[in-house]
């Protein structure tokens, strides 16, 4: 007799999916910058990454190669709709070793306004992410005073 598995497995409920052009090289940043962790590789006949898991600042992510064909394409520079935000010890650190691998640092390394020292990075395959540490607790309707003050600064 066989059981019937969870409908629901193990591990977390939402993971983010990549594509990439690349998705070899991908995964080697990837494992260079955020120490990632390869959990499954699936590659076509032509070397192309069909599936890949990886496990990250105790998360996950599946990254694959584009497949045109059926609409799976990688961001381009003018076109990123999505950010990635992960929360680690040293921010800076993280940045500089992200750096070191080929990712771009896209504005300076600052405390934002919800109380997050933030580094917001581009890796060479076109994902955003926000590398985040919580340095003071800030409560929304100080987060909602502080944007409205930014607001009004820039206009």
């Amino acid at each position: 007799m066989t059981t019937k598995p969870s409908p629901i497995p193990p591990g977390p409920r939402v993971i983010p999916h990549l594509v990439v052009r690349d998705g070899a090289a991908a995964l080697e940043f990837y494992a260079k910058a955020f120490g990632a962790e390869e959990i499954l590789r699936l590659h076509e006949p032509d070397g192309r990454v069909a599936h890949a898991e990886l496990s990250l600042f105790g998360g996950s992510i599946s990254v694959a190669s584009e497949y045109p064909s059926l609409g799976f394409l990688a961001p381009t520079s003018d076109r990123i709709s999505h950010t990635l935000t992960v929360y680690v010890e040293d921010v800076d650190a993280v940045a500089a070793r992200a750096v070191a691998a080929g990712a771009k640092l896209e504005r300076p390394i600052e405390v934002e306004f919800y109380g997050d020292r933030s580094a917001r990075l581009t890796d060479p395959f076109g994902h955003r992410w926000n590398v985040q540490s919580r340095v003071e607790d800030v409560s929304a309707a100080e987060m909602q005073r502080r944007l409205d003050a930014m607001c009004a600064s820039s206009s």
